[in-house]
């Protein structure tokens, strides 16, 4: 019998749920759903890790698969993060977005506008681009809500309360 298979199951496994743990770790980190984490990384990008986007107005560019903008490369440089390691380590990219949605949390409040302004930035001028912007990332994280909530034991109530319109999700992040 082949027992090289069974050997490299368990790799394979974690392998797969490596990103998983990524964007896991992160939201507990950040308290942000990490449903919510990945919508934003499946609007983006579809979870493309080697994501690029230089057709910026404001001549930024946006990368990996949480598409950070280059207007956050001099804050993540004191971090020792930049441009190459957000392109080349997945879960340095997911941590840097969770970075960028706790400030926006922050600075502006737990709700859908700051996962608006992940997009376009807090400028007045873009209100409806940003209202566009986290209905779709909403339509996004719903549908992995109820995917969740199907693969889920009965009974079991996630540990996240930390989205937009939650009641306690209103609270700022630590």
């Amino acid at each position: 019998m082949n027992k090289l298979p069974l050997l490299l199951l368990p790799l394979a496994l974690s392998c797969a749920a490596a990103p998983q743990m990524c964007f896991d770790q992160a939201g507990h980190d950040f308290r942000i759903d990490p449903l919510l984490l990945m919508a934003i990384s499946i609007k983006e990008s579809h979870l493309r890790a080697d994501a690029v986007n230089k057709d910026n107005r404001n001549k930024t560019e946006d990368v990996c698969g949480m598409q950070v903008n280059s207007s956050h490369y001099s804050k993540l440089n004191s971090f020792n993060i930049d441009r190459k390691r957000l392109l080349s380590d997945p879960c340095i990219c997911v941590y840097s977005g969770a970075w960028v949605l706790a400030h926006n949390f922050r600075s502006y409040g737990r709700n859908w506008d700051s996962v608006g302004i992940y997009n376009t930035g807090p400028s007045q001028k873009l209100i409806a681009q940003r209202k566009k912007y986290a209905d779709e990332i909403k339509s996004i994280y719903r549908i992995l809500l109820a995917r969740k909530s199907l693969t889920e034991q009965p009974g079991t109530v996630g540990e996240y309360s930390t989205v937009p319109g939650n009641k306690a999700s209103m609270q700022t992040p630590n």
